[in-house]
């Protein structure tokens, strides 16, 4: 081999071995992250992927599936994106980039991520990987990015809610989500985790979501054909539009489109939070109830700051209280509004709850009239008056700002808002006041109910009239507020708080009983029968108006000789005080009492429990209340037959009686 030739192919191989180490050193420094960057279109993109939580993933190892071959098919790409840059193609078609689920789901990554089952999404929002990529959602094939974008909001693959609420809301149909706890727990307080309003009796009773906070979904979803062309100009694939299989075939399974840019967002909110949007109600009803949204939003009052009713606050709607219509069977277009009634607070703040309505509307119907007599008086004091003087002015605009108040409540109805209706009222009070201090008139208006106030603080705007009723406790005691409250001074906030639960007890038991249990209770008239009434009916035999006294009673016993033990200290007696005063076997007897009457109590929870689910006649349901409120009496009681034995047995086994008619397999 002469020289010359030695010297070209040392030529060629050198050429040929520098080519292969630019070859590599390019695969190297294509395959690095900023090499992406160099392209102008991709500074966006590169800024979200740095300021993200994969911004120590290299771009290709996401956006090319695991293996050699795909890497070749990645730099191929790349070469031929670089080519569309540096030839200004991109100026006729966007860069558009897929990242397939082997990415994501590649050794090392998110391999487990289908078998961690659910998730919280963000707090309160619960997820499962698992059915959204291994079975059809709403009969298409889902892809991870479906759901993870690759730009949204400055961030780089994360969840877009909005595509969420799209596939679980559009159209609501079938198969749209069927319950709100398949994403949100009900929000049930514990001690470490307060809320503003607890589920806890919502979740017992099984009231839908729906029952209160109505329409959560604002927008349709759909897909004007102008997105499309904003793509597309081809005849052949507009002409595809309605062939929504094959659309979501290409634009999600094939391909990653992102959702928001063919279809119209939707929302998932409650529509009586929005301003833009009117309740529910007023689709039907032509707004005719704006005066009650003014007071159920805490809005529009002369003189009185903002005060929305904690339901608007919540998110309710009318239909919370005033019930769906379609809870009336046959219930067509044009048809009668539902009024709200007891069966419309019971569902979720339990029995009772509607005789505190019932005091919010007594109360304010009685303001009313008052406010109404003193609008005329006041009407007439200011019919001389000169109102072409500023006093005369100023005094003819505080008789119409209380009349506008008063009208507010009047027609709004105070149950939308009780705490902002009795400071619109307090405020119509202070208008007329002035109107008459600017008209220079001597006379003076008459008292109002809220003027002697007992209830302290926030609690009386609800609680207005609990000093003057006496309720029973769970344990079967009376209690009287107004005692507590005028004679030994005790604020709302000694037994109750708000920090778990509204108004949830916090005074235990043995706390009234340091009180009630003094002597100096007992010197101030306090007896057994001040707070015992229902162990005082058992033994004497008044309760169920069977008279068939104990004869503890009929021997005039005093509580005292059982219940105080030898330190004066009152006490639970247990069966062995017996034989102070009785024979040895005695305690035996009581015993043996006391576990039959158990035994009685435990059979008829039963079959109450049982009859409960039974279609029953009039006559029927009547036995079963009957029996429930024998059973009441002796659960009251607590003595389990230790007050009147006799009278327990008789009683106790004609219910049970009752019941066995009801359930004759029982």
């Amino acid at each position: 081999m002469n020289a010359k030739i030695k010297k070209r192919l040392t030529i060629a191989a050198l050429a040929f071995a520098g080519m292969i180490v630019l070859i590599f050193a390019s695969m190297e420094w294509t395959s690095r992250s900023e090499f992406c960057n160099t392209c102008h279109y991709m500074e966006p993109f590169y800024r979200a992927w740095q300021h993200s939580s994969h911004k120590d993933v290299d771009c290709v190892t996401c956006h090319y599936e695991p293996g050699l071959a795909s890497k070749i098919r990645g730099k191929l790409a790349g070469l031929e994106q670089l080519f569309k840059y540096a030839t200004r193609s991109y100026l006729r078609s966007k860069p558009w980039a897929e990242i397939p689920d082997a990415s994501c789901l590649r050794s090392g990554c998110h391999e487990q991520r289908l078998l961690k089952g659910k998730t919280e999404f963000k707090e309160g929002i619960i997820f499962d990987h698992t059915p959204h990529l291994n079975q059809l959602r709403r009969g298409k094939k889902l892809r991870c990015t479906s759901c993870h974008s690759q730009v949204v909001q400055g961030e780089h693959i994360t969840v877009t809610a909005s595509t969420c609420f799209l596939c679980h809301f559009k159209g609501l149909g079938a198969e749209a989500s069927p319950s709100c706890t398949q994403c949100h727990d009900a929000p049930v307080a514990t001690a470490e985790t307060p809320v503003s309003y607890d589920h806890t009796v919502i979740v017992e009773r099984g009231v839908e979501c729906q029952k209160c906070h109505g329409k959560m979904v604002v927008g349709d979803g759909a897909v004007p054909l102008d997105n499309c062309e904003d793509c597309h100009f081809e005849r052949d694939y507009l002409a595809q539009y309605d062939d929504t299989e094959t659309m979501h075939n290409i634009h999600i399974t094939d391909h990653k489109i992102e959702c928001q840019r063919c279809h119209l967002q939707v929302q998932h909110k409650s529509v009586s939070r929005s301003q833009d949007i009117e309740p529910d109600c007023n689709s039907c009803h032509l707004d005719s109830h704006q005066v009650q949204m003014m007071l159920f939003r805490g809005e529009g009052g002369r003189g009185v700051p903002d005060h929305p009713s904690p339901m608007f606050s919540g998110g309710l709607n009318c239909q919370g209280c005033h019930i769906f219509h379609q809870s009336s069977p046959g219930f067509e277009a044009g048809g009668e509004s539902v009024v709200a009634r007891r069966e419309s607070c019971e569902p979720c703040h339990g029995p009772g709850y509607s005789d505190l309505v019932e005091a919010w509307k007594d109360s304010t119907e009685t303001r009313l009239k008052i406010i109404e007599s003193s609008l005329e008086s006041v009407e007439s004091e200011l019919r001389g008056i000169d109102t072409t003087s500023a006093a005369g002015r100023q005094a003819r605009q505080a008789l119409n700002d209380a009349r506008y108040n008063y009208n507010l409540v009047r027609y709004g109805k105070s149950v939308h808002n009780i705490t902002y209706a009795d400071r619109l009222l307090q405020q119509t009070r202070h208008s007329l006041t002035r109107a008459l201090d600017m008209a220079g008139s001597r006379y003076r208006l008459p008292p109002y109910p809220w003027s002697s106030q007992v209830v302290p603080g926030e609690c009386a705007s609800c609680h207005e009239d609990i000093d003057r009723h006496k309720i029973e406790t769970s344990d079967g005691l009376e209690f009287d507020h107004g005692a507590h409250l005028k004679i030994d001074s005790l604020s709302c906030r000694n037994c109750h708080s708000n920090m778990r639960r509204h108004g949830e007890l916090v005074m235990p038991r043995e706390n009234c009983l340091s009180c009630h249990h003094e002597q100096q209770a007992l010197e101030q008239g306090a007896t057994c029968e001040s707070c015992h009434q229902a162990q005082v009916d058992v033994l004497s035999g008044r309760a169920l108006d069977a008279a068939m006294p104990d004869v503890m009673f009929e021997a005039e016993l005093e509580c005292s000789q059982c219940h105080l033990d030898d330190n004066d200290k009152i006490v639970l007696p247990e069966a062995a005080v017996c034989v102070t005063c009785h024979d040895e076997g005695y305690a035996e007897i009581l015993t043996e009492w006391t576990e039959e009457t158990s035994a009685l109590l435990a059979r008829l929870e039963s079959l109450i429990t049982s009859a409960e689910s039974l279609e029953l006649t009039a006559e029927q349901r009547g036995n079963l209340e009957k029996a429930r409120r024998i059973r009441q009496v002796f659960v009251a009681d607590g003595s389990r037959g230790a007050h009147n034995y006799m009278l327990a047995v008789q009683y106790l086994e004609e219910a049970e009686g009752l019941l066995k008619k009801l359930l004759p397999n029982s």
